[in-house]
């Protein structure tokens, strides 16, 4: 009579049969005491899937103490005799940059280099060739990463749609992401239907995209209660992503009832993995005006955060904080410092701010107008009207009069009323060189137009001998909150 499957498979691994012994060891877990021991009985006698489950073993701390060299070798072994699952670990420990040369030992050091993802596709590859879908979709992020690896423009697509055909939530990760990428509802809808299988297969990244779909409408009609659920269950699966967007939902109520602790503690736990966009808005929420009263201090601290993570938006805020004194008496070094990041981080709009630091006490006028100088390079109309000011700040420094009136002209030539204002100014009154009031009075014209309350007044004292014409101009910019031209219509 034959013996039971079972029963047959002890018999066989009492006889020292490495698969015997393997199978014996997946039974029981494959991590635990005894099975450790048979799974390096199985290693040692040469079968690939016991030399790549002592690898994960090592690998991963299971059953015996994490060591990458160790690790790599029965993996490399394993790998060499064609095992997928051993060239899927070797492939990420590449990208990991552990694909160099170790020493084997209890206390063999196993340090980091730089990523080598060639040897990681090569790796993938060859798992991908065997029918893994695992690999599949490894090296499709692999080669969606570096495109130069892929051997046809379109390979990634095609691997992560394998992998997602075989049901591998990764795959339908992948595919999904190639889908909205289409811009086509029809696309988006399916790609919808392939995020909620992989959110359901436990990836949290694919409820923080069905959230993001839901919340722009990607599929059809924007939903933007089902995207605060569907972020919901990204955060409370981890995703850093998530907890911003849902913190941000909680803190405005878009989407869902407004919530401004349960906000905080979000925006906070998004903090804590790394995020300078939830930092940044941490900022904002203890700076706003809401805030009864605001807290500058404690929105210096959050945005202060946010820049060390990053965040060039917050860099700006918080030159703005310690302009307003959160950390006590300005000092325009510090607060150029930050507006430098700013700058070099992609904020445009802190040149903006570049020249209301440039009159503080203590700031480098060289450097200033070495920034304003950059500016005007740049095309930024703020440039010149900067730099006029600096000049009337210091009128006998070497930005004297009639350069203040170039920048100036150079501010109204790229669009700033500011600037025309102040070059109208200069010209009616021949300040800064020949005096040249019709295109003074052209200017103050069009920047009254757009609504400059200074140019209104300037109109008005320039129209004295039309009483009814200086009238409507001493209106206008009172109605534009001009203090002066208010006062002069009260006395009248």
């Amino acid at each position: 009579m034959s013996l039971g499957p079972g029963l047959r498979t002890r018999v066989l691994a009492a006889l020292g049969r490495p698969d015997a012994q393997m199978a014996i060891a997946m039974t029981q877990g494959g991590s635990g005491g005894e099975a450790i021991e048979r799974i390096v009985a199985a290693a040692r006698a040469g079968l690939p899937d016991a030399r790549a489950q002592l690898g994960r073993c090592y690998l991963h701390g299971l059953g015996l103490p994490p060591n990458i060299a160790e690790a790599r070798y029965w993996l490399d072994l394993a790998a060499e005799a064609g095992d997928a699952s051993a060239r899927i670990e070797l492939a990420s420990l590449a990208l990991r940059g552990h694909a160099g040369p170790y020493e084997r030992g209890p206390f063999a050091a196993s340090e980091a280099s730089e990523p080598d993802t060639g040897r990681a596709a090569a790796l993938a590859r060859l798992a991908a060739d065997s029918g893994s879908a695992e690999a599949q979709a490894l090296l499709a992020y692999i080669l969606r990463m570096v495109p130069e690896l892929a051997e046809t423009p379109d390979e990634a697509e095609s691997l992560y749609r394998r992998a997602a055909d075989a049901g591998l939530p990764l795959g339908q990760l992948g595919h999904a992401l190639t889908l909205l990428g289409q811009g086509a509802p029809e696309a988006a809808r399916e790609a919808v239907g392939l995020l909620t299988a992989a959110a359901e297969a436990g990836l949290p990244t694919a409820w923080f995209l069905l959230g993001a779909a839901a919340e722009s409408g990607a599929a059809g009609e924007a939903d933007l209660a089902a995207a605060v659920r569907h972020y919901r269950a990204g955060a409370e699966h981890g995703h850093t992503g998530s907890r911003t967007r849902l913190g941000l939902a909680l803190l405005t109520g878009r989407g869902t009832g407004r919530d401004t602790e349960e906000a905080e503690t979000w925006l906070r736990r998004a903090t804590n993995d790394g995020d300078g966009l939830a930092a940044a808005a941490l900022g904002d929420f203890h700076a706003s005006p809401e805030r009864r009263p605001p807290n500058v201090t404690e929105a210096a601290a959050w945005y202060r955060r946010a820049v060390d993570l990053g965040h060039a938006g917050a860099a700006r805020a918080l030159a703005r904080a310690l302009s307003a004194g959160a950390e006590g008496p300005p000092h325009a070094q510090d607060i150029a410092c930050f507006l430098q990041r700013a700058i070099e981080g992609g904020d445009v709009a802190a040149w903006s701010d570049v020249g209301a630091v440039a009159a503080m006490p203590g700031a480098d006028g060289e450097q200033w107008r070495g920034w304003l100088a950059r500016m005007s390079r740049a095309g930024h109309a703020d440039a010149g009207l900067h730099a006029g000011i600096l000049a009337h700040a210091d009128p006998g420094g070497p930005l004297g009069a009639s350069i203040a009136r170039r920048q100036y002209l150079i501010a109204a030539s790229l669009g700033s009323i500011d600037g025309m204002a102040a070059a109208a100014e200069m010209l009616v009154n021949g300040r800064g060189g020949t005096g040249d009031p019709d295109l003074g009075r052209a200017l103050f014209a069009f920047a009254a137009k757009r609504g400059h309350a200074g140019a209104h007044f300037a109109l008005g004292v320039l129209a004295s001998g039309d009483p009814e014409q200086a009238r409507t101009h001493f209106q206008r910019a009172a109605a534009l909150g001009h203090a002066k031209a208010a006062h002069l219509l009260d006395a009248a």
